[in-house]
């Protein structure tokens, strides 16, 4: 018997090369049949073991059902995950909204400029660490070049073509023109950020870098539409030269980036890696710092700087923070499901209704939606010839939609400037651009946010590479 037991093992092993897998799949399925006839450990079957082999199979037999089940999760996941979360997140900016417009509402519940100026201020600064953490830095590297393009060049279309329909329908000169396509020109850090972070731990679109290069490429631009709005702004009040302007955009760009390095390598370094709870003391740190960032920025005149200046300090620092990084990361997460709420309840309690002009409500619209789709159709060029397919294309061009954190704070700071000044005809003009700010929050914010969370799984492609290495150890095993 021994002898034949041997013989049997030495054909097995002699096998054909190129019917190596077949016979594994043979043997293996040889093994499943005795394991089925036979208990666990070699028995005859049990009730006990039949219930179990019985509903495993229920369990194969059923994919559907399991893959329903996933999307009913996904969707009824508590916020800010699944599709609820982005409802009750679009719910918070129609509650502002609300809660700043209802008469007998509005008499009760307010909130101050300042505070909720602050407050806004610390929920970007919180969004911001979680995306400098959560950029990619071999996508960067790969994407640097679409990624000034896709900074620039949308932007820059949006503005001039803000400005000559503004000129043309609603008589503004052309330096308000330009003054309200910068304030569309932005893209909102405050919702695109959180969008993105939620494909991101999905796995979709990471392969290519399609987080990475949006959460990167929405920093820079926001400072140059701060820059070119800063810049109009003293040529339509005469408040300093063009020139000085100009400089002062790419100064604040020099002083973010700067002092961005030299916080990253600082946090680097500080606390040591041998304290104890050495997660939250980091996050506190990067916390602390990054609004202390935001806030300094304002206070000295270069409000483009304290973002960018956040991003490259998170970025930085979590390259050689190893396995702490993604306890930081759970700690910033928790942080902004706090903010997040009171961010868009306050972006919505920005916009008053009694302050729009009825007459140029349409005209407003329409200029809204002609340069949405200029800068939609511009997104899709600049992304071009960059080794993204036809899916994630449109994707990148819908996911450069809303507008929200950038409109709310600067939307108003020209009607405000005008009123300072105390020409009625630049209130007027100012009014104008405020009606615009706020119809484009009214209507990108909620819609970019529903677009982005229904289109990303289906047009960006899931990344499986952890899939493809179990295959592979099981796949080895067999052999």
């Amino acid at each position: 018997m021994a002898d034949e037991d041997k013989a049997i093992q030495c054909q097995h092993l002699e096998a054909p090369t190129g019917t190596r897998l077949p016979a594994a799949v043979h043997v293996e399925t040889q093994e499943e049949a005795v394991m089925n006839s036979r208990g666990v450990d070699g028995n005859e079957p049990t009730e006990g073991s039949n219930l179990l082999n019985s509903s495993e199979k229920k369990l194969q037999e059923t994919p559907a059902e399991m893959n329903c089940l996933q999307r009913l999760r996904s969707g009824c996941a508590c916020p800010p995950h699944g599709l609820l979360g982005r409802v009750i997140t679009n719910g918070m900016l129609l509650a502002g909204f609300l809660i700043r417009n209802i008469p007998v509402i509005s008499d009760y519940v307010r909130v101050k400029h300042s505070w909720s100026s602050s407050l806004r201020s610390i929920a970007l600064s919180v969004i911001l660490v979680r995306a400098g953490l959560g950029l990619d830095p071999k996508a960067l590297k790969k994407l640097k070049g679409v990624c000034v393009r896709l900074s620039m060049g949308p932007c820059l279309m949006e503005a001039c073509t803000a400005a000559v329909l503004t000129h043309f329908l609603m008589d503004l000169p052309w330096q308000w023109g330009f003054i309200l396509g910068f304030v569309l020109g932005a893209v909102s850090p405050a919702v695109v950020v959180p969008s993105m972070l939620l494909l991101q731990g999905g796995g979709y679109g990471v392969e290519k870098g399609v987080p990475t290069l949006l959460m990167a490429a929405g920093s820079f631009d926001d400072i140059l539409a701060i820059t070119g709005f800063n810049t109009c702004l003293g040529m339509a009040f005469s408040t300093g030269s063009m020139v000085f302007n100009v400089l002062r955009g790419i100064l604040e760009v020099v002083i973010g980036v700067a002092t961005g390095i030299f916080l990253g390598f600082f946090i680097q370094f500080f606390p040591s890696p041998d304290q104890d709870n050495l997660a939250w003391k980091r996050a506190s740190l990067v916390l602390g710092l990054s609004v202390l960032a935001v806030f300094s920025s304002v206070r000295f005149g270069f409000p483009g700087s304290g973002g960018l200046c956040t991003l490259v300090m998170a970025f930085l620092a979590g390259l050689r923070w190893g396995d702490t990084k993604s306890e930081v990361e759970k700690i910033i997460a928790v942080a902004w499901n706090i903010f997040q709420p009171l961010l868009f309840g306050l972006i919505g309690a920005e916009v008053f209704v009694a302050s729009l002009r009825p007459e140029t409500v349409g005209l407003s619209i329409a200029t809204l939606g002609i340069a949405i789709l200029v800068r939609v159709l511009t997104t899709f060029l600049m992304v071009c010839f960059a080794g993204f397919n036809l899916k994630e294309k449109i994707f990148i061009s819908f996911a450069w939609l809303p507008k929200a954190t950038v409109q709310a704070a600067i939307g108003s700071l020209a009607l405000d400037t005008a009123r300072a000044q105390g020409d009625e005809q630049l209130e007027k003009y100012g009014m104008d651009v405020l009606t615009v700010a706020f119809l484009a929050i009214l209507l990108t914010a909620p819609i970019g946010s529903l677009l982005i969370g229904l289109l990303g799984p289906k047009l960006l492609q899931k990344f499986q590479q952890q899939n493809e290495d179990e295959v592979e150890e099981e796949t080895s095993v067999h052999i």
